[in-house]
This record gives C-alpha cells, sequence and structure tokens, in this order.
C-alpha cells in the first residue's frame, strides 16, 4: 500500500510517501508525483516512511526528475532515507558520483 499527503507553503510543495514504492503502484506513484510537480514550482519528497523499494519506484522518481528540469522546476529529497531506499538504489546501480543530467539535483548524485 501507498499513502500520500501534500503540503504546500509558496510555491513549494512537500510529498510525504509512505509504504511501499513498487511495480504494484508505480501507475499510482507516476500520477500523483507528476500532479505535485504541476502545482509546486519546487518539489520536496519526503520519503522517511518509505518500507519497500524496487526499480520501478526508482524509474518513476528519476523519470519525475527530469521531467521538472525539462520545465524548469526543482525536485528533491529530503531528510532521512531509509534503508529500503538506500537498499535499492545501491541494489539497481543508481548511486552515482556525477549527475547523468546538467544539474547537481540529481536525486542519486552522492556529491
Amino acid at each position: 500500500m501507498l499513502k500520500t499527503r501534500m503540503e504546500k507553503s509558496g510555491g513549494t510543495g512537500t510529498l510525504t510517501l509512505e509504504g511501499e514504492m513498487i511495480v504494484d503502484h508505480a501507475e499510482e506513484l507516476k500520477g500523483i508525483v507528476l500532479d505535485a510537480l504541476q502545482h509546486s514550482g519546487t518539489l520536496v519528497l519526503d520519503l522517511a516512511r518509505i518500507s519497500k523499494v524496487d526499480l520501478f519506484g526508482l524509474q518513476v522518481l528519476c523519470s519525475a526528475h527530469r521531467s521538472a528540469l525539462k520545465t524548469d522546476q526543482k525536485m528533491s529529497i529530503h531528510g532521512e532515507q531509509p534503508d529500503a531506499f538506500r537498499d535499492a538504489i545501491h541494489m539497481a546501480g543508481f548511486n552515482c558520483s556525477v549527475a547523468c543530467v546538467a544539474d547537481k539535483s540529481c536525486p542519486w548524485n552522492t556529491k
């Protein structure tokens, strides 16, 4: 199950995700994140309550980040990342020291 909560302050929206970011919820997650981006100049993701992540969940966030950059928006991950999220990044090979796009805000960039 995936639970979400969106809070907005000025042009910044904070999207809190709780539960599983897995293939079963990928379409739902994509819609939620893109909708949140559409209504925010800057989107901050709070993933502290994520319990399970697979490649599909990571791909949704990567795609959303690229979409944000194309429309001059910002998207970032804030706060503590749970072990499930960090482990998924490592297992998928998403952790990197150089961003894959011309932007240092890449969620996978470790520098």
